[in-house]
């Protein structure tokens, strides 16, 4: 896949995010480039059928960590996902899933943005830290996003 590509690609998945947040994962995107990272975000909000299917596999031991829909904020539309591009032309083997030093670098550009981390369990996602807990959220946009693109 070429750089345009994913550019492409992380687009589209900024686009599924509330205005307000996506507008600043814009600017950390923008940040994270300046100071060497190549984020691709491969997922952003996601559907309510979705997030269930992926904590269905996780309890069932089936797939990595995932919440219950009420408890994720991509079901809200304030969270993604994302991995450095490390070889743009090198498909999958180009995606550094696992470089910790990546994810570490650019959740501390993301505290400029309000954005947090959850941990170094899951140190791939990202979310908005305008609301310090699930319960926090607008319930009013669970399920309901600016794009209807989802995964």
């Amino acid at each position: 896949m070429s750089q345009s590509k994913y550019n492409q690609r992380t687009e589209a998945n900024i686009a599924t995010l509330q205005t307000d947040f996506a507008d600043r994962v814009r600017q950390w995107l923008e940040e994270a480039r300046r100071q060497g990272l190549n984020p691709l975000i491969h997922f952003g909000a996601r559907s309510v059928e979705k997030q269930r299917e992926l904590h269905d596999d996780f309890i069932n031991h089936r797939g990595p960590r995932a919440v219950a829909p009420e408890r994720s904020y991509h079901c809200y539309g304030r969270a993604f996902d994302w991995v450095n591009i490390t070889d743009p032309d090198g498909g999958e083997s180009g995606l550094a899933f696992d470089d910790d030093d990546a994810y570490a670098k650019g959740t501390e550009i993301a505290a400029k943005f309000q954005i947090r981390g959850i941990g170094a369990e899951d140190n791939d996602h990202l979310q908005d830290a305008g609301f310090p807990t699930f319960a926090d959220l607008a319930q009013g946009e669970f399920g309901r996003f600016p794009s209807a693109a989802l995964v």
